[in-house]
């Protein structure tokens, strides 16, 4: 910032400006300038637009500034001061001393009349002279003014944004000192500005692409105070790979150009931000959902779309984007920019472009998160139980194996149904930890039934995706298998179809490994995935598991009875055992059992039981074939 520099040679700017007048009485009876409240500097849209720009309008209070004013009563020996901003309307203190409001009416403001030539100090001796001022600007229980003096406080060529002024409620003068220690108060006043600005863009504003980052974005969305709008995520969906395979600086431009192309849409009012490396976020004022999804969300689409040209490279980068309106998705700024970001994970998830925020998906999503705590709590306590569900061999109705499955013993609620709870270990990610507790568990039930001299069966226990991407996951079952002194027979995993194609190389990989500790793999689910038959022979497994679906209807339709044996014979061709799910009556055993079919697991035999009520199971010996 600048402030008022000398006058060219024979002119004084810091002379007072009203010297003139009382030199010339009959002037002081309308001098209009001086009290025509409708009268605004010429530039004063632009001057409006600088003291925006310096974000410092109704902001706390601050120590420098304090001092500073401080400063300017004691060196002019006053009993008020401030640092005024002329505002539309109003006159703001940024800092007071003897002054008991924090604003006053512009049309009772007297900086307001100093701004109108910022070149020069407005020193009136005697405010009750002028006639037409208030001497109480304050209200009726304020001190009464009788002198004012202030410095105008400007950043550029043009007109003000406030003054520094000082003020008495008698009639007096500055010396010359005091007025020129004011002005170079104001010159310090003026650079503390100047500062906290340069400051401040540096803390919110983007520094590759020159947008506002999330903390100006915020600012600007608090001051507009907007009656309505849309809010928008923008991701760039492969601008990492696109780093990886062309390198930093070619990302970097291409993010830039989704910048210019964004601002494209600043003529619509919108303002954009930018979060972190790929996503940016938009807010657009009085935009309504219908027309907003009719009209503009489909451009947005369209201009993120189109190739980027960048380095002779012609480079395509898929968006994800989510939507929500203000206030019907969320009445503040952070319940609208959450709704908008749990559309944004929806468009991910379905691998659509993008997605408006659907208040049914966020009560899911909420509620798993609001569970999260409680489950934290569960698993600390050692409150997930193991269940477990036996699988019969139908040729001779011995239990050869079980599955594992997790149960919560609430204190509270008693047992609670896994499908209230499991959905919600997987969205916080906690499925994880339970999911190695469950090991855990059922390699120590199988060795206690081993040691009380009964036929253990083999324990399958299920496996998460997030355990197939931990590196520790091998490791912690080869640990967990040292309690049998490396035995192998006590586990098998689990693995649903759906997460081994998700990830196929990682997958192959992690289960070779397993493999290799001696650990039959399973899949679960057969059937239900996607390119079943062409993957199958690529992955390293051991069994089958056919879907509960197809086993349903295995003896009222045909088509399903041909799935079924397809399945097996598949299996019998890939030397695999197959084991039918969901088998719930002696009609469907009978049919699995003609069709060759391993093994059996269903209500039919017996529903997931804790391991108490399994080696009682155990004990009775076979079901009747």
């Amino acid at each position: 910032m600048t402030l008022v520099q000398p006058r060219p040679a024979g002119a004084d700017r810091t002379a007072p400006l009203l010297d003139e007048l009382t030199q010339r009485p009959e002037r002081m009876a309308r001098p209009a300038w001086l009290y025509t409240a409708a009268l605004q500097p010429a530039d004063e849209p632009q001057r409006m637009s600088e003291l925006r720009g310096f974000g410092i309008l109704d902001t706390e209070p601050d120590e420098d500034y304090d001092r500073l004013v401080q400063l300017a009563t004691v060196l002019c020996g006053a009993p008020m001061g401030a640092l005024t901003l002329v505002d539309g309307e109003r006159q703001w203190y940024k800092s007071r001393v003897g002054i008991p409001v924090a604003q006053v009416a512009r049309d009772k403001s007297f900086c307001a009349h100093a701004i109108l030539d910022p070149d020069r100090v407005l020193e009136i001796p005697d405010v009750a002279r002028l006639g037409w001022a208030d001497q109480q600007p304050w209200g009726p229980q304020g001190p009464t003014l009788g002198f004012y003096a202030g410095v105008p406080l400007h950043t550029r060529d043009g007109s003000a944004i406030g003054t520094l002024c000082v003020m008495d409620q008698v009639p007096r003068r500055l010396t010359e000192t005091q007025r020129d220690g004011l002005v170079k108060l104001a010159k310090a006043v003026g650079s503390l500005l100047s500062l906290r600005r340069q400051l401040r863009i540096a803390t919110e504003t983007d520094r590759l692409t020159g947008l506002p980052n999330w903390f100006h974005f915020e600012h600007e969305f608090d001051h507009t105070k907007p009656a309505c709008g849309m809010v928008c995520f923008v991701r760039l969906k492969t601008i990492n790979q696109i780093n990886s395979a062309h390198g930093f600086r070619v990302a970097d431009a291409l993010i830039k150009q989704t910048a210019d192309r964004l601002r494209a849409f600043e003529q619509r009012g919108a303002f954009i931000g930018r979060i972190k490396r790929g996503l940016f976020i938009l807010f657009f004022p009085d935009a309504k959902p219908g027309e907003f999804a009719q009209k503009v969300a489909p451009e947005l689409a369209t201009s993120l779309g189109k190739p980027y040209d960048v380095n002779n490279l012609s480079l395509v980068c898929p968006v994800n984007l989510g939507f929500a309106a203000y206030p019907d998705d969320g009445k503040s700024l952070d319940e609208v920019v959450n709704a908008a970001d749990t559309a944004l994970q929806v468009a991910i998830e379905r691998e659509q472009s993008m997605a408006f925020f659907d208040r049914t998906v966020d009560n899911v999503l909420s509620t798993h998160f609001r569970l999260e705590p409680q489950l934290r709590r569960a698993l600390e306590k050692n409150e997930f139980v193991n269940f477990y569900q036996p699988k019969v061999e139908l040729a001779t109705g011995r239990i050869v194996g079980v599955e594992a499955l997790v149960r919560w013993m609430d204190p509270a609620r008693g047992l609670v149904p896994p499908g209230e709870f499991v959905p919600a270990l997987e969205t916080t990610g906690l499925i994880g930890e339970v999911a190695q507790k469950i090991m855990d568990r059922a390699i120590a039930d199988w060795r206690g039934w081993r040691d009380a001299g009964l036929t253990a069966p083999r324990i399958a226990v299920n496996v998460a995706a997030a355990q197939l991407r931990n590196d520790d996951f091998v490791p912690a079952l080869q640990r967990a298998l040292e309690a049998l002194h490396g035995d192998p027979s006590a586990i098998s995993i689990e693995v649903t179809e759906s997460i081994l194609i998700s990830n196929m190389e990682r997958a192959i990989e992690v289960l070779q490994q397993v493999r290799a500790l001696g650990v039959p793999v399973a899949i679960d689910d057969f059937g239900t995935g996607y390119s079943s038959l062409a993957y199958i022979v690529t992955l390293p497994i051991d069994e089958l598991k056919i879907d509960r679906a197809f086993v349903k209807k295995i003896t009222a339709d045909p088509a399903y009875e041909g799935i079924v044996r397809t399945c097996v014979s598949l299996a019998r061709g890939l030397n695999l055992k197959v084991v039918a799910e969901g088998v719930e009556t002696e009609a469907q055993a009978t049919k699995l059992r003609a069709l060759e079919c391993d093994q059996a697991q269903g209500f039919f035999y017996s529903p997931p039981v804790p391991a108490d009520q399994l080696v009682r199971m155990l004990k009775k010996g076979p079901f009747t074939a």
